[in-house]
């Protein structure tokens, strides 16, 4: 038995256990965090077919928690299950390196493909967990377009970069409004391979019967390439702006995505789109432009509390030789505060 063993009980969370599991958050991670305070928030996000989704370092003496690690599947798949990892974290009076036992104990628990983050902490996890444990890590690149308008309330634009078609060819697009519409529009076993491997289960679950976000997911299409891409309307200061937080199915057709992003533009500020392993040409190609072209033009990420100000966000995989895929809505990037 080793000194884990021998001072924790190290198991996935039960039903009965909720209530401790929130009281830990709130109490160690973040003081009113919406896990550690919403109950029916916590069920929806964290608990699935009856199964919390937090491995717990339980104390054999006091019954308290002194580890916790939470995780959200990306599918139901067996074979090809992909996590995300999301509150992590240790108490001070912990065995050190309890949280790397943890993220080991759950791989191994779960039987998971790939272990995937989205917000890793620069100055602690991700230099961790790229020399010691070989992951992937890198900084999401944040692409926008923006409205041909004069004054901006939620950006801030120093340099206007004009909204321009660059692409020959142009991809339809459709809402989508149910899983039923979306099994229907788009193969999934086109994205079998991908990593991470979501499927409508997925869709159906994070973005369709959200409790508080109003998603919109839409089908893009050009002759017999398909994708579906993922939209949140974000409304501060009297204006509004529209993320794509997710991405699934052929890169390439976002190319020919020009008007799609222009009706956007109509009543909104700007469209922005975070992302990892997307391929950055066809962003250019749809019109968009990097944040860090105009390094004086200000596109928010925080608004709960707002700020103006340009965010870099990390990510990191256990897989460091396929290319994997990320977006703003992995992970608990796009959860309410």
């Amino acid at each position: 038995m080793n000194k884990f063993d021998e001072k924790y009980e190290i198991r996935l969370a039960n039903f009965n256990e909720i209530d401790l599991v929130m009281k830990f958050i709130d109490e160690h991670w973040k003081k009113g965090h919406i896990l550690g305070n919403n109950r029916d928030f916590f069920q929806y996000e964290m608990v699935i077919d009856g199964q919390v989704n937090f491995l717990v370092a339980m104390d054999k003496n006091s019954g308290l928690i002194d580890g916790l690690l939470g995780f959200l599947p990306c599918s139901k798949s067996i074979d090809k299950l992909d996590i995300w990892g999301v509150i992590w974290k240790t108490t001070d009076v912990a065995i050190p390196m309890l949280g790397m036992e943890l993220k080991k104990r759950l791989m191994s628990l779960l039987n998971a493909r790939t272990d995937l983050g989205v917000g890793a902490n620069l100055g602690t996890s991700v230099p961790l967990l790229r020399r010691i444990y070989h992951y992937y890590t890198a900084k999401m690149k944040h692409y926008y377009c923006l409205a041909n308008l004069e004054k901006f309330k939620i950006a801030s634009i120093k340099n206007h970069v004009k909204f321009e078609k660059k692409c020959d060819f142009n991809t339809s697009y459709i809402e989508i409004k149910d899983e039923k519409e979306l099994v229907d529009f788009f193969d999934f076993s086109i994205v079998a391979n991908s990593i991470p491997y979501k499927d409508s289960w997925y869709y159906n679950h994070r973005f369709f019967k959200h409790p508080i976000y109003k998603y919109k997911v839409w089908g893009l299409q050009f002759n017999n390439e398909q994708a579906i891409c993922v939209t949140k309307r974000q409304e501060c200061n009297g204006s509004s702006a529209i993320r794509i937080v997710d991405y699934i199915g052929m890169q390439s057709i976002f190319s020919g995505c020009y008007h799609f992003l222009n009706d956007f533009l109509a009543e909104n500020e700007y469209v922005d789109f975070y992302f990892d392993g997307f391929n950055e040409e066809y962003a250019v190609d749809a019109g968009m432009v990097s944040i860090e072209q105009y390094n004086d033009n200000v596109i928010p990420d925080y608004f709960y509390p707002y700020e103006q100000k340009n965010i870099d966000i990390y990510v990191d995989s256990s897989n460091n030789t396929d290319r994997c895929t990320f977006f703003k809505a992995d992970g608990d990037q796009d959860r309410p505060n």
